[in-house]
């Protein structure tokens, strides 16, 4: 039969005894001061616009332009209505686009994650990190999101040092290089 434990006993403690020292205690003349350093928990913050924005819309113009002309083509010689309306409402929604202009946002990249005005992006939830940085371009922090449907997130670093951010994210976050989509390459030479 095996044996069975009462884990319900408890052993009784032992007395303890107040020792007493075996030596006179000397008292120091002056008080010595002991500063602990608190470890900071290490944080990197700025402001940085929410989107690259690019003053020159000559492109952009151009294809507004192009839409619209398209819509009234098919509208006089087709008689399609639909393409038409759904032509001069692609271009109002680019010049509407085009007209907004970047908020700033507040970024802090700290040990949980990377926090971008309300929104917080914990490193459990992402996949992989890459900065961005061509010099005479924009500097960009891209993460990539461990969802499949979820598009990289996008940070613009401005002017803060990207190889101080890099040191911090890379503790927590595998380096991957993000190649830019054909979205991404065509919105940035028209200027969106």
């Amino acid at each position: 039969m095996p044996k069975v434990l009462n884990l319900r006993k408890q052993p009784a403690k032992a007395p303890q005894t107040l020792q007493r020292p075996k030596e006179k205690v000397r008292i120091a003349d002056k008080p010595l001061i002991v500063i602990e350093k608190i470890p900071e928990k290490p944080e990197i913050f700025w402001e940085a616009p929410s989107f690259f924005y690019n003053p020159q819309k000559r492109y952009l113009s151009l294809i507004t332009i192009a839409l619209l002309v398209g819509a009234a083509a098919l509208l006089i010689f087709k008689y399609d209505a639909l393409t038409s309306i759904f032509l001069i409402l692609a271009s109002l929604v680019l010049l509407l686009y085009s007209k907004q202009k970047p908020t700033m946002s507040k970024i802090v990249v700290g040990q949980s994650g990377v926090l971008v005005d309300d929104v917080m992006y914990y490193y459990k939830d992402l996949r992989s990190f890459w900065i961005e940085y061509n010099p005479g371009g924009p500097k960009e922090l891209s993460l990539e999101s461990a969802k499949w449907y979820m598009p990289y997130v996008k940070v613009m670093l401005s002017d803060r040092d990207p190889v101080e951010v890099r040191s911090l994210i890379v503790n927590f976050l595998p380096e991957k290089e993000h190649e830019n989509s054909l979205v991404d390459q065509m919105g940035r030479r028209l200027g969106l």
